[in-house]
């Protein structure tokens, strides 16, 4: 890994936090009443997004690569916490790369009903907002067990991650905390390589959670600008903005994890399923994970005019103001500030 990864890792955290909480407040605060329970399903994406930045900040994961194995390995020296509670925030940090696409298939979801009117959000609104949050929880759950189950440290990883990580790093394997998956590995009999059939399995199955949030989100993604051109000729002009800016920074926020995580992701388990990857493209892969949660809200601040409007008053107020001037009495020490002076004036 490039040096001092983990001083820039732990700034772009801090940046993922500030504006994390700074879309928190703007969605407590400063949404219209028009966006109804949907603010909850927005606040629920923004929480995820400041745990998820809070995590990567204090763990510094690196995504470590080579040939047909992929590791996210935390350093103990680096997040100066003991190997158990790595081990486990390994596996938290799985959930969450697991959730990351299932968020926006629900919300997705959410709009699409809002929008065709749907009678179940007439009666339990609520309890739908509910439930698509529990699903979601839920979701990222079963990706955590089953990386637990089928990507947790086993002798072969121990010995590969200790002769070709940890100790060129001068670490040993009792400082390093791990999951991730080896497609292939050496029989001990016949030196041939042999497929490790529960990394197999547990990428299979991640596969198949990943297809159906994507086949989610391109279903109701088209039903929802289908429902929104509709709106042109029955709603005001009002309602028509504020549900094209809502689809429009749903679409975007969408597009930054996929091209982030999710494609660069695929890359690797391709390439490690060919035996051909190499150390550069986990390298790459951490950065882009650790960008997520700093540029996935920014599309909420631009194209959602109630924040772009809160935000462009903030700046303004700060440019605005001006340093005091001073005025200085002649053959005198004492200097008079006036905050509103433009301009020096000399006392006589």
């Amino acid at each position: 890994m490039f040096p001092y990864y983990h001083i820039v890792e732990r700034v772009i955290g801090i940046f993922g936090i500030i504006i994390n909480a700074t879309l928190i407040y703007l969605i407590a605060k400063k949404t219209v009443t028009k966006l109804g329970n949907y603010r909850f399903l927005m606040m629920h994406i923004s929480l995820f997004e400041l745990g998820f930045s809070v995590l990567h900040g204090i763990t510094v994961p690196i995504m470590y690569t080579s040939e047909c194995m992929n590791f996210l390995v935390l350093r103990v020296d680096k997040s100066l916490l003991p190997k158990p509670l790595l081990e486990l925030l390994a596996v938290i940090f799985c959930n969450m790369f697991g959730m990351s696409i299932s968020l926006f298939a629900t919300q997705f979801i959410y709009r699409y009903l809002v929008l065709s009117r749907n009678k179940m959000l007439r009666h339990h609104d609520g309890r739908t907002i509910v439930y698509m949050i529990l699903f979601n929880l839920l979701f990222g759950a079963v990706w955590g067990v089953l990386a637990w189950f089928t990507m947790s440290p086993f002798p072969e990883a121990d010995q590969i991650l200790s002769e070709n990580f940890a100790l060129p790093n001068g670490l040993s394997i009792e400082q390093v905390a791990y999951v991730g998956f080896i497609f292939y590995i050496s029989d001990e009999t016949s030196n041939n390589l042999r497929v490790h059939w529960e990394s197999v399995i547990g990428i299979g199955i991640q596969c198949v959670f990943i297809s159906i949030s994507f086949c989610l989100i391109f279903i109701f993604g088209f039903k929802c600008y289908r429902q929104t051109r509709k709106f042109v000729s029955s709603q005001s002009t009002n309602a028509i903005n504020l549900n094209s800016q809502l689809f429009n920074a749903l679409v975007l926020q969408t597009i930054i994890p996929i091209c982030l995580m999710h494609f660069p992701a695929t890359i690797v388990y391709m390439a490690a399923g060919l035996n051909k990857s190499n150390e550069i493209f986990g390298q790459l892969l951490s950065l882009f994970i650790c960008l997520y949660p700093v540029l996935d809200p920014l599309p909420n601040f631009f194209i959602i005019k109630s924040y772009q409007k809160v935000v462009k008053d903030f700046y303004s107020k700060i440019l605005r103001r001006q340093p005091p001037s001073t005025i200085v009495r002649p053959g005198s020490n004492r200097t008079l500030a006036f905050p509103n002076a433009s301009s020096i004036v000399h006392l006589t």
